[in-house]
């Protein structure tokens, strides 16, 4: 089976854990509410052998070195990373690559989701050169009342979309603009 990492799969993105399921991954989960784990858990019930939470604060490097080391010594290396880091994410992303680079020399592939209003402040660390990077940017959606937040449905369906389509570097989610509107809902 592939390997996936979600880091910050309990909120927004916690129904991309079932798809990946779905789709042959085996899939450990990065959240830091051990209730909201469980809730992830509970989508994959009847296959949930496929899925390992992780309680864990994603800015503490220690932990995540060693939890990324222990991740792919017991099922092997990680084939894809679907990133929602709030900042500083560097640090995260630079832990994750080398960990990931210690256990396997071919191709991997990072989704790193940002907002629209972030875009312009994309981190450039140097990830290894084995790390396929795409971009995962948030917009709002227009409707007839005004625009609105995306729903995390909206977001997860551009994550798949990206998991779906990996030449191309950056999915944009909802109608991109900046600055951001200030009536949005």
């Amino acid at each position: 089976m592939k390997q996936a990492l979600v880091v910050g799969g309990t909120g927004m993105l916690a129904s991309l854990t079932p798809w990946l399921v779905e789709h042959e991954y085996w899939v450990s989960v990065i959240g830091r509410s051990s209730n909201k784990l469980f809730r992830v858990m509970n989508q994959v019930a009847n296959r949930s052998h496929y899925v390992t939470p992780l309680v864990l604060d994603y800015h503490d490097n220690a932990k995540v070195h060693k939890w990324i080391q222990h991740i792919q010594l017991m099922q092997g290396p990680i084939d894809l990373v679907v990133s929602w880091i709030h900042e500083p994410k560097d640090p995260v992303l630079l832990a994750i690559g080398e960990e990931i680079t210690a256990y396997r020399h071919d191709s991997w592939r990072l989704i790193d989701i940002i907002s629209s209003a972030k875009q312009d402040t994309v981190s450039h660390i140097q990830l290894p050169p084995t790390c396929l990077v795409q971009r995962v940017v948030l917009g709002y959606q227009k409707t007839s009342q005004g625009p609105r937040w995306l729903t995390h449905e909206e977001i997860v369906e551009g994550v798949v979309r990206a998991i779906e389509h990996s030449q191309q570097p950056v999915v944009p989610v909802g109608d991109i603009a900046l600055p951001r509107p200030d009536n949005i809902q």
